[in-house]
């Protein structure tokens, strides 16, 4: 019976989990979950059961089945019995097609046509979808190549001609485990999120361009990459008119981040500082004293000491990122505008102060990688639009050393005051370009800036502002009159607000010069949000922004081109205490856990939570289980009677003997191979009835004299029968009970 009750797993169980991974989504819920896959299988296993089983087990079958169902019913209230198996329906069309599975399974086992036809028809089907780009899905695509594998299986062993055992369904059920293992192998294998992606020829093909672009960078010319990007070209940059979108798309770098959920970032390599109306130019000369990220930083966390901020966490926060170069090659490194020191292999990253940028003392290409700490500002809380209203003065001498010495755990001598406040004038000589906004235009921001509580707060209006102007690739060429920062605010402030992101950071800077603040236009990369812990970063995310210097804390980046500034705000420690000090302990205990907790509207009705679950939904399921399998059990007994009854006399003396010798087993008393009944029953005559010797001389001559069996011969092996039964039932009460039960 394992056999054949294996054997129409063969082709049924695939077939099955086919259906839960196609067919099961479309009627059964989603809080289902596995529910309906683990009900199909056992399913499948009780059809098998009923197909080869006997009666007695498809009558136990019937009352495990029947039982439950029945004891339901009772146990739901009247009234809530419509709706509570209506929500249940979606549990008979899994039984259906659980039940067509098999009934196929069943056929394919017992045609060789039809499984052989729907073999080449599954081949023909997987060769469409690779064709069409279509995906199945991993699990639905290894079932149908375990029905081809099974049939080719099949064949061979139909073909095969082989001595001893010839049993064609034995050899298919002991070649199963190799199937099943093969299955569990092609599952656990990592492969493309693309349907047939073919992971393995892309790697190869990735890494044979990697190793050309090393190439090409090792023998390519000193031109910078990034003097050719951001809509700027040549040695001096200018603005171009329109933009192509039809540029090979190609991969510049990789970031990866150390938690997945990771908001945009912007990471520059060039800042310039010279505007002339219509392009971009660097004049800073020379490398500075001291790295300019180093002392931005110092000047933000001392305008926290010196404001009394106790919690940092409440105004800025890190995110750890990693880059690594492919196709870019360039001496610039990639930055964000605040960021603690760059590391690469554990060391300090080897770049130079130059010209107001972080660069490279040779171009760096494919592989180079290096992380960082980017600042994230709380840039859009009121409590930080607060702190910077107060900015505007340099840091007190005394606050300086306390951050560098104490907090900052550096030597006073690297990062002297007077280096501090050297730094500041040479932003303020660089990035702070006088510019006049005409009559018009200053009436305008006059408005726009009126009840503003400091140049902090009119940069982030003036940035929201720019963000609903009209972004497009096509702007235009600039007009032959735009040939002085006033000139192309007018134009691009008052006739014509449509542009790209060079158009917007340029304004911004602009802007901001003209309210006194020094800012510097910077291009680079803008890394999209990561949901998985890293993304790849192509020219196509080229973009430019502002920095805008406060002095008193440092830069702060803006970005005013639409769709890029975003909202950037989270909950201050003073507010989550006042919040929590609020609540009583039974609210504090909700707040804590509100994470997990549904909404109060959508949490389920307090008398029909109870009554789903009720114990009577359990307890009487049982209770009919319980009386309806001795009903089972007798049901059997009587039709096995009856049975026996319409047997003949032979057939009615073997049932007999076979009966008894399955109750030696029963009691641990087995024949040894090549032993006879009358040696079996010599040697065990101490563990047997007296009687039972009896029993051996009328079982051989049933067995071995080929002669009809008479009635009087019947009537002793009945008696014999009954003897030995209360022998073991003397000997054993319960087991002997439990065997007499589940046993003919």
């Amino acid at each position: 019976m394992l056999i054949s009750l294996i054997g129409s797993m063969i082709y049924a169980l695939p077939i099955s989990v086919i259906c839960a991974a196609q067919l099961f989504p479309l009627f059964c819920p989603e809080e289902a979950g596995s529910l309906p896959t683990l009900m199909a299988i056992a399913f499948l296993i009780i059809c098998a059961l009923f197909r080869h089983g006997s009666l007695k087990v498809r009558l136990m079958i019937v009352a495990a089945v029947v039982a439950p169902t029945v004891g339901l019913y009772f146990a739901v209230d009247k009234e809530e019995r419509p709706e509570f198996f209506s929500e249940r329906l979606w549990i008979l069309p899994v039984l259906l097609a659980v039940l067509a599975a098999f009934i196929v399974g069943e056929l394919l086992s017992a045609y060789r046509i039809l499984r052989i036809t729907v073999s080449t028809l599954i081949l023909a089907a997987l060769i469409f979808l690779t064709v069409r780009n279509l995906d199945p899905g991993a699990l639905t695509t290894t079932m149908l190549f375990v029905i081809v594998l099974s049939t080719l299986i099949s064949e061979v062993e139909h073909r095969w001609e082989k001595e001893g055992d010839r049993d064609v369904e034995k050899h298919m059920v002991s070649l199963l485990p190799f199937i099943i293992l093969c299955c569990i192998l092609v599952l656990a294998s990592p492969s493309s999120d693309e349907p047939y992606g073919w992971p393995v020829a892309k790697r190869l093909w990735q890494f044979a361009k990697d190793t050309i672009t090393r190439i090409e960078q090792f023998f390519s010319s000193d031109e910078d990459y990034m003097d050719h990007t951001i809509g700027f070209s040549g040695n001096a940059p200018h603005i171009l008119g329109d933009l192509s979108s039809d540029d090979e798309t190609e991969e510049m770098f990789k970031v990866s981040f150390k938690y997945k959920e990771t908001p945009p970032i912007n990471l520059g390599a060039c800042g310039y500082n010279e505007f002339n109306g219509t392009g971009w130019t660097n004049s800073i000369d020379g490398a500075a004293a001291l790295p300019e990220h180093s002392l931005d930083n110092i000047e933000t966390r001392a305008s926290m000491l010196e404001a009394g901020i106790a919690d940092v966490s409440d105004h800025m926060r890190s995110i750890e990122a990693n880059v690594t170069y492919s196709g870019l090659n360039t001496r610039y490194a990639l930055l964000p505008g605040k960021y603690m020191d760059a590391m690469s292999q554990g060391a300090l990253l080897d770049t130079l102060s130059a010209n107001g940028n972080t660069v490279f003392a040779d171009k760096h290409g494919f592989g180079t990688t290096y992380n960082f700490r980017l600042v994230k500002l709380n840039k859009n809380h009121s409590d930080f639009i607060n702190l910077m209203n107060g900015t505007g003065h340099a840091i007190p001498p005394e606050v300086w050393e306390d951050t560098v010495t104490d907090i900052l755990q550096l030597r006073r001598t690297d990062y002297p005051y007077e280096s501090y406040l050297s730094y500041i004038k040479s932003i303020k000589d660089n990035y702070l370009r006088p510019v006049t906004p005409s009559p018009a235009l200053r009436e305008k921001l006059d408005i726009l800036y009126e009840g503003c509580g400091g140049a902090y707060e009119k940069m982030l209006r003036l940035e929201a502002v720019l963000g609903r102007f009209t972004y497009t690739l096509t702007p235009g060429e600039m007009p032959d009159y735009v040939d002085s920062p006033e000139s192309f605010l007018d134009h691009f402030m008052l006739e014509d607000p449509r542009g790209y992101c060079s158009h917007f950071a340029t304004a911004m800077v602009l802007l901001a010069r003209a309210e006194g603040l020094p800012a510097r236009y910077v291009e680079g990369f803008c890394v999209s949000s990561s949901s998985n812990g890293g993304t790849t970063v192509t020219n196509n995310e080229a973009h430019a922004w502002a920095e805008i210097y406060f002095e008193g804390f440092g830069f702060i980046p803006f970005d005013p081109t639409p769709g890029h500034a975003g909202q950037t705000a989270w909950q201050t420690s003073s507010e989550r205490s006042a919040y929590l000090s609020s609540l009583s302990k039974g609210s504090l205990e909700a707040f804590i856990s509100m994470d997990t907790e549904e909404p109060a509207d959508a949490a389920p009705d307090a008398e029909a939570a109870t009554e789903e679950n009720s114990p009577a939904l359990v307890f009487i399921p049982i209770l009919m289980f319980i009386l309806l399998f001795p009903c089972a059990i007798l049901l059997y007994k009587t039709i096995a009677a009856r049975r026996f009854k319409k047997l003949t006399v032979s057939l009615k003396a073997v049932y007999l003997c076979h009966s008894a010798m399955k109750l030696m087993r029963f009691l641990g008393i087995k024949r040894e191979p090549g032993e006879t009944l009358s040696e079996f029953c010599e040697r065990e005559k101490d563990k047997l009835p007296e009687d039972f010797s009896d029993f051996v001389s009328v079982y051989e001559a049933v067995s071995y004299s080929g002669r009809p069996v008479s009635e009087e011969t019947l009537s002793t092996l009945l008696y014999l029968n009954r003897s030995f039964n209360a022998h073991v039932s003397s000997k054993r009460h319960l087991s002997y009970l439990i065997y007499r039960i589940f046993t003919v």
